[in-house]
């Protein structure tokens, strides 16, 4: 099957014919052939010869000799009842009026004899092409602008065939058809018993197809007529997303889940889209994480997507051949970066003074105002009832040593510490390991200065009983000094009188000579490492 026109082929004859060169008059020249063909409708079985001469061409006559024959074969016929013919917009145009029935089709060979007005002949070869022709009618594409509910389109036409050796047109029954589609290549079918074919596609590009359909007979054919070729164009409807929420906090690390509904509007209300692909995109200077998510028959949702740091996730609906792309919708995730917590200790003091200090670690920034704040706690078992003791404020850091942090405050004799970071949608909570601290208590009992009243330069005594608290139970402290302190009357400042050293049983004495009128008190004031302070009752004694 030729898809190409003959008439073209006659065209291009008669254009050569205007831009060759023109005999000067006084030379005698020979008429030339341009072209022989069976114009735009070979059924007709007419025969068209393009010629030129520098004189009015008189007569033409065309020999016709069976396809693949020898130089010197008879010919099978002969036609000369040529006229003018300017149905193909040239001059120098010729047609038979008669049609050519010629047993077989096939390419004959041609030989031309051309005489012009001044005698002059011309005998030129050329080639005849006679062949059947086929028709395309009632091309159709349904629909012709499919949506996303009517996405397959259906192609219907019918062939006839028009045989120039009868000029029967009949229907092209049983006959293969190629249909050319933009974006189906290779599509296929055949023609039924009346003509008439069939094919569904399914539309995959949102610009459009360009449809058309050519006939391939068993015999030589051309197909004969205009491009009838189909436009379908996809309609892109509207969609949208609802997400589920609109903000989310995640660690560093996490995956967050991003997740909703999508719709397309179709047939004046919303309804579910399903098998379209969702973009969750997010991105900064640096770079971008996604998830595409495709929805479900109800529309649903739902991607996971690790960010490095906090940000905005941007959901739509992706366009496509039936979709626009859906308004973007925003999910804020914060993303709480990873801290840490080094290098805690605490100590306590002999005044029962706890002191706990460590380092923060946050990364490369530093937490602002109420979320750079660490709380030292407090738990009598270590486990449970976790009490904050006091909170405190990091002081500069870097991202390699941290932020230092301390703080000294009133405490038990024993229990666990540890530190906290309360965190923030910017940073990670986190603890230390839990720190035990003891020191065991003492106290002094039975404190008594005497005798009351006193002369002056006479002897007062202070005794009393030193304890401290251990395995369970208070018990004799042996062995310890213990400073006997006076306050004189009226005065705020307390004057050492010396030292006692506690018996066996925890008790003591210390003998000082009286002068004035004051308070007496005995005061453990320098134990060791692992006891507290304490302090007698203080003990009013008159001097007279």
């Amino acid at each position: 099957m030729r898809k190409r026109s003959l008439a073209l082929t006659c065209a291009s004859v008669a254009a050569g014919l205007l831009l060759g060169p023109v005999p000067a008059a006084h030379a005698a020249v020979a008429p030339v052939l341009y072209g022989v063909g069976s114009g735009d409708h070979p059924g007709d079985g007419l025969v068209w010869v393009s010629a030129s001469s520098d004189s009015a061409i008189t007569s033409i006559t065309a020999h016709l000799y069976a396809p693949g024959s020898a130089a010197d074969a008879p010919e099978i016929t002969r036609v000369s009842d040529f006229t003018p013919d300017s149905s193909t917009g040239f001059a120098n145009t010729w047609r038979t009026t008669t049609p050519l029935r010629l047993a077989d089709l096939g390419n004959y060979r041609v030989v031309v004899d051309l005489t012009d007005a001044d005698g002059d002949t011309t005998k030129a070869e050329d080639t005849y092409n006679y062949e059947l022709e086929t028709n395309l009618t009632d091309l159709r594409a349904t629909p012709q602008n499919p949506d996303y509910e009517h996405q397959d389109v259906t192609v219907t036409g019918g062939f006839t065939i028009t045989d120039p050796r009868t000029g029967d047109r009949t229907p092209a029954a049983d006959t293969r058809v190629d249909l050319e589609i933009s974006n189906d290549p290779g599509a296929t079918t055949r023609t039924g018993a009346d003509g008439r074919f069939t094919y569904t596609y399914r539309v995959a590009d949102s610009s459009y197809d360009s449809v058309n359909a050519w006939l391939w007979p068993d015999q030589p054919s051309y197909q004969s007529r205009a491009n009838e070729s189909v436009e379908v164009r996809a309609v892109q409807s509207d969609t949208r997303v609802t997400l589920d929420t609109t903000e989310m906090n995640v660690k560093a690390g996490q995956a967050v889940t991003v997740s909703g509904n999508a719709e397309v509007y179709v047939g004046g209300t919303w309804k579910p889209l399903a098998g379209a692909t969702v973009d969750e995109i997010w991105s900064d200077e640096f770079g971008g994480v996604a998830s595409r998510p495709v929805t479900g028959a109800d529309g649903r949702f739902s991607g996971q997507l690790t960010l490095p740091k906090s940000g905005t996730v941007e959901v739509q609906v992706r366009s496509g051949t039936f979709l626009k792309y859906a308004e973007p919708q925003k999910v804020r995730v914060n993303v709480a970066a990873k801290t840490s917590l080094t290098g805690f200790t605490a100590t306590l003091d002999k005044y029962a003074q706890l002191t706990a200090k460590g380092r923060l670690h946050t990364g490369t920034s530093v937490p602002a105002g109420v979320n750079n704040k660490v709380d030292l706690q407090y738990s009598a078992d270590g486990k449970t009832g976790w009490k904050t003791m006091k909170t405190v404020t990091p002081g500069s850091s870097d991202p390699d040593s941290g932020a230092a942090f301390k703080g000294t405050f009133d405490a038990p004799y024993k229990g666990y510490y540890r530190a906290h970071f309360k965190g923030s949608l910017t940073w990670q909570e986190s603890y230390t390991p839990v720190v035990h601290v003891a020191r065991t208590p003492t106290r002094i009992t039975d404190g008594n200065a005497g005798p009351e009243p006193v002369r002056k330069g006479r002897t007062v005594t202070y005794k009393g009983r030193l304890q401290h608290y251990t395995s369970g139970a208070w018990k004799a402290y042996a062995n310890q000094k213990v400073k006997i302190l006076f306050k004189p009357k009226g005065s705020n400042s307390w004057y050492d009188m010396g030292n006692a050293t506690t018996r066996t049983d925890g008790t003591f004495s210390k003998g000082s000579t009286a002068s004035k009128d004051g308070t007496w008190v005995a005061v453990l004031l320098y134990p060791n490492s692992t006891h507290l302070v304490s302090a007698g009752y203080e003990d009013y004694v008159d001097v007279r």
